[in-house]
């Protein structure tokens, strides 16, 4: 009777000890799994930190080149209005010039037509 109370002893130990083997063998599997995931992990995240890096350069490049294209349309834009308001004014000068000249040719006119007509 003692031999099978042994026996029993022996195998729960055994199985005990395979047990414990393999969680063992489980929870360093699980860990190499972790570390591996972590390393992909943290690949995956320096992946999407440089994608959004890149994204961001894109954007502000593209940004940087909008404004460019915008200040240089506002400039053509004030240059154009500038040229016209120019031209304009000088039309309106000659023309003020041309009044001028047409009130002096009256006055010169209404003065010889004085002196012409006995008052």
């Amino acid at each position: 009777m003692l031999r099978p109370l042994i026996k029993i002893f022996f195998l729960a130990n055994a199985a005990f000890e395979v047990a414990r083997e393999r969680v063992e063998d489980a929870l360093d599997t699980f860990t190499a799994r972790a570390g591996e995931y972590k390393s992909n992990e943290s690949d995956r995240v320096q992946k999407t930190r440089d994608k959004f890096k890149q994204m961001l350069n894109e954007t502000s490049q593209n940004i940087w080149n909008r404004s460019d294209v915008l200040e240089g349309q506002v400039r053509e834009k004030i240059r154009r209005q500038v040229a016209d308001f120019s031209l304009g004014a000088l039309g309106d000068s000659t023309e003020i010039n041309e009044l001028r000249a047409e009130i002096a040719t009256l006055r010169a006119e209404i003065a010889d037509i004085k002196q012409k007509s006995p008052v």
